[in-house]
Parts: structure tokens; C-alpha cells; sequence
């Protein structure tokens, strides 16, 4: 076990040693090309434009990293920090993208529902209007029929009466009464049978203003 950790501690002091060395020969080459420049009377605006260029930016690299020495080990780091960060935003924009297209594909399905419903709502009115009677003159439809009935009501009445102060049995009866009395039976039929439409337009009228609200 001690062997294991000696060469251990070997390996970590010659590991030390050579990014020391490698720093030490950085700072070295850096001093030389700026000594060479200096005794060159070069002037940094002489060089051509790439090597002002390179020269720029390890400048900028040098001031983002607060260093007073160029460090191989540190400039990578940073530029290893700024890929990670530049990914990290890259993964933030492609989940708001998927979740852009999750809610456009919801917005596309109620719009596909609410196309459904209005061409519902439309084949209904067209239907209705087609009818007799139609969304536009039930009301007055149902309005002459109760007149109609009153009138059938009133003369079958009197009928009756005028027949009942006579005595005369109802199995002889004349068929015109016995008529009279089944045409008023029909036409409250027929009154109730109008009275449920009106109810079903009422229904589809309200349907309709409901969906005209939510298209608003």
C-alpha cells in the first residue's frame, strides 16, 4: 500500500511539474516575441492583419481571465466555459422552439374543432330555414295555430252544449261534431309538435350566439 501511494504522490509532483514548465515555457515565448518585436523597432501595427488578429485576441482572452500571464491551461478553461454556456443557451431556445410547437399544434386542433362547429352550426341553419316552418316565422306559425285552436275549442264547445241540453247520447252524435272534436284533438298535437321545435331553435340559437362569444 505504501508503494501504491508513494507512486501516487510521484505521479501527481511529475504532473505538477510539467504544467509548471509548460506555464514557465508560455510566459518564456511571450517575453522573447516581445523582446524580438522590441529590438525589431516592430511596431504591433506592422504585423500583418492575422497576426494582429491573434495577437487581439489573446489580449482579450488575457483581460476576460484576469491573468498578468497567458496560461494555455486557463484560456482553454474559458473557452471550454464560454462552448458550455453557448450550448446551455442553445438548449434553452430548442425547448421554448418544441414547447412553440406544442402550442401551435393545440391552437391548430381547437381551430380544426371550432371549423367543425361552425360548418355544424351552419348546415343546421340552412336546414332550419329550408323547413316550413322555419327559425324566421315559428313564432307567427305558432301564433295563428293557437288562434286556430281557440276557434275549434270555442265552436266545439258551444257544440257540445247545444247537444248536451238535448240529451243526445255521443255514440249518435253527428259526424260533423265527431269531426270537429278529432281536428281540434289533431291540431293540439300538431300545436305541441311546434312548440318542441321552437324549443329545438331556441336551443340552436343559443348554440349559435355561444359560439359567436368564443370566436370573440
Amino acid at each position: 500500500m505504501k508503494t501504491v501511494s508513494v507512486n501516487n504522490e510521484d505521479d501527481d509532483k511529475l504532473y505538477s511539474g510539467l504544467i509548471q514548465q509548460d506555464k514557465q515555457e508560455c510566459v518564456a515565448s511571450a517575453a522573447l516575441t516581445s523582446e524580438i518585436l522590441s529590438k525589431l523597432n516592430i511596431s504591433i501595427d506592422g504585423l500583418p492583419q492575422k497576426c494582429q488578429q491573434l495577437l487581439k485576441q489573446a489580449a482579450e482572452a488575457q483581460q476576460a481571465m484576469d491573468v498578468n500571464q497567458l496560461d494555455p491551461i486557463a484560456i482553454s478553461l474559458h473557452q471550454t466555459k464560454e462552448i458550455s454556456e453557448k450550448l446551455e443557451d442553445e438548449y434553452e431556445i430548442l425547448k421554448l422552439k418544441q414547447k412553440n410547437n406544442e402550442l401551435q399544434a393545440k391552437i391548430d386542433r381547437n381551430n380544426k374543432f371550432l371549423d367543425g362547429l361552425r360548418k355544424e352550426l351552419e348546415d343546421s341553419r340552412n336546414s332550419l330555414s329550408s323547413q316550413n316552418p322555419n327559425p324566421e316565422n315559428i313564432q307567427e306559425q305558432i301564433r295563428q295555430l293557437k288562434q286556430k285552436v281557440a276557434s275549434y275549442e270555442e265552436s266545439c264547445e258551444k257544440a257540445k252544449s247545444k247537444f248536451a241540453k238535448l240529451s243526445v247520447p255521443d255514440a249518435i252524435l253527428p259526424t260533423s261534431l265527431t269531426a270537429l272534436v278529432t281536428s281540434l284533438v289533431s291540431l293540439r298535437e300538431e300545436a305541441a309538435s311546434l312548440k318542441l321545435r321552437a324549443d329545438d331553435v331556441a336551443l340552436a340559437r343559443e348554440a349559435r350566439d355561444t359560439f359567436i362569444r368564443l370566436r370573440r
